[in-house]
């Protein structure tokens, strides 16, 4: 979920969480308010999302009896946790115009959004198509298949998005895969096994997963470009 700095080249401009100067770090403040923003984002998703299953959005109602509100009740597999990406990723994007206004940085997030939607959504995709390919097969095939998806996923992912990006940004840069880029799927590894099994224990588990895609939203907010001219 996590992307490692990109290397890109619009406006000889590459991309990192800040340059070496000073000045061009993100302040403890400003890297607030893009979790702050990411976390909107994820809250406003699982608002739309339990909206369109029926849930009531009244607080009284949803703290009154929170073990059966959506958050509380809803398996996280594929379609929440792709809601909540995009969430996350739209959240840290708001938060990163806000807190920076330099047209280059902006482009740099903008990509980062980007990257991190797909490395997001397709790595889950494939998780879940493994464990439909492999449900047949029993649980450690299952479990073997959602690890598999993750791996393939992951390649497939940069692949794309690198293609998107180069396509949406007029550039030809290219960014390979990196041991960092399978740190950060705990969601993917909690939903594989929310997919495997329907225990309390897995279904409480998943509950830390929309605090774990705040992550993906600070990246895409804090992303800035290293030379500007």
């Amino acid at each position: 979920m996590n992307i490692s700095p990109i290397k890109s080249n619009f406006s000889n401009t590459a991309f990192s969480h800040h340059s070496s100067g000073d000045k061009d770090k993100c302040t403890l403040k400003e890297k607030a308010v893009v979790a702050a923003t990411s976390a909107l984002g994820i809250g406003a998703s699982l608002a739309v999302l339990a909206k369109g299953s029926g849930y009531s959005l009244s607080p009284a109602k949803m703290f009154k009896n929170f073990k059966k509100s959506y958050v509380a009740s809803t398996p996280f597999f594929a379609k929440q946790i792709i809601s909540m990406g995009v969430g996350t990723c739209l959240g840290g994007l708001a938060g990163g115009f806000i807190i920076d206004k330099d047209k280059n940085d902006r482009k740099a997030k903008m990509r980062e959004a980007i990257m991190q939607m797909g490395n997001i959504s397709v790595p889950i995709l494939t998780v879940a198509l493994f464990n439909k390919i492999c449900c047949k097969h029993g649980k450690l095939a299952q479990s073997v298949g959602s690890l598999a998806g993750i791996f393939t996923g992951v390649y497939l992912a940069n692949f794309l998005m690198n293609k998107f990006g180069n396509f949406l940004f007029k550039t030809k840069d290219e960014r390979g895969v990196k041991l960092i880029d399978f740190s950060a799927h705990l969601d993917d590894l909690v939903a594989g096994a929310s997919y495997i099994s329907t225990s309390k224990w897995v279904h409480n588990i998943a509950r830390i997963i929309p605090a774990v895609l705040v992550l993906p939203g600070v990246e895409v907010g804090t992303r800035k470009a290293e030379n500007r001219k």
